[in-house]
């Protein structure tokens, strides 16, 4: 099996989940418990939240591997992911204002605080993640200098402290257990430091043994999220919290079990595709989604899965498109 086999796979694994969870979401928000379609969105939901953190674990089990100055390394990964940002972030910025905006009830002075405040963070929901991975990238170059000189037994004792913090930092956890001052392994920081980990150090599990592990953890946001909720009267999304320590254990578990699997050396001509363009999938699915969504007419049943196919088509697709237009390459991610 090629090592990097692997890796497509579950870089294709995260982005259909991605598109999964925006496809599931919206139907959360009824509080109406006992219906099928809040049930199965939480359940579909609850087995794809670790898709965010396996993109950030990918990125540690790649990038923590090389050697290259810190210049090196922002010019050549910083080159790859600030144009995007910035085309991206112009494209949802139009497409709020055009969607949302009715600009005879508001003037320049309500224009710009829009646009500030949509800057803040993304402005649109998923573009969060950019903001996250840009601090990540900038923090690369240091932590490969860390996991570069410690041994297995080293990595082993942070990722434990890591996943501790996971409780500490978690203001439901939080609550319950005294205000130690775990910042330092805390964060997205410690999915890159378990990609590397698990990449050069495969943890050799019977693959239902991974797998059930996988299963059991996503059972747990589950039932969790099902109980908070109807406890709390509303819907309480404290076990998706992509740093909640059901969330990691799912996303390293599934990454144990791919990364033990009979793969081929080479994907086919289709899944190939699908990875290469993952990235500008990620940017881009959320506009199309919010077409293809409404217009198909099927039960939820469907209706979830098929709105998720369709959307990872199209932009995949759309993807394509951009890269062929002069510059494109360069913005479509």
């Amino acid at each position: 099996m090629a090592r990097t086999s692997y890796i497509s796979v579950l870089r294709i694994v995260a982005i259909f989940l991605v598109i999964l969870i925006h496809s599931s979401s919206g139907y959360l928000n009824s509080n109406d418990f006992e219906s099928f379609d809040w049930s199965y969105a939480n359940w579909l939901n609850s087995f794809s939240r670790f898709a965010v953190p396996l993109f950030v674990i990918i990125s540690g089990a790649l990038l923590l591997q090389k050697d290259e100055s810190t210049g090196q390394f922002y010019r050549k990964r910083l080159l790859k992911i600030v144009p995007p940002f910035l085309f991206w972030t112009i494209v949802y910025l139009l497409y709020y204002f055009i969607r949302y905006i009715d600009f005879d009830y508001i003037g320049f002075p309500q224009v710009i605080n829009i646009v500030l405040i949509r800057l803040k963070s993304g402005t649109n929901a998923h573009l969060w993640y950019l903001y996250m991975i840009l601090g990540l990238y900038l923090a690369v170059p240091f932590i490969r200098k860390i996991v570069g000189n410690c041994s297995k037994r080293e990595l082993e004792i942070f990722l434990g402290l890591w996943f501790a913090a996971l409780f500490f930092t978690n203001k439901w956890f939080n609550s319950y257990l005294p205000n130690f001052d775990l910042t330092f392994f805390s964060g997205y920081a410690g999915y890159l430091v378990l990609g590397h980990y698990l990449r050069n150090y495969p943890i050799q599990m019977v693959k239902l043994s991974s797998f059930t592990f996988f299963l059991i953890c996503c059972l747990i946001t589950a039932s969790g999220t099902s109980h908070l909720s109807v406890s709390r009267g509303e819907f309480d999304p404290t076990l998706y919290n992509y740093l909640s320590p059901n969330i990691a254990l799912s996303g390293g578990f599934l990454f144990i079990f791919v990364q033990g699997l009979k793969l081929p050396e080479q994907l086919s001509a289709f899944w190939e595709f699908i990875d290469i363009h993952s990235f500008g999938i990620y940017l881009c699915h959320i506009l199309l989604l919010n077409y293809i969504h409404p217009l198909l007419q099927l039960p939820t049943l469907w209706k979830i899965p098929v709105a998720t196919v369709l959307t990872l088509l199209a932009s995949a697709l759309l993807t394509y498109l951009l890269r062929k237009v002069p510059y494109g390459k360069y913005v479509s991610g």
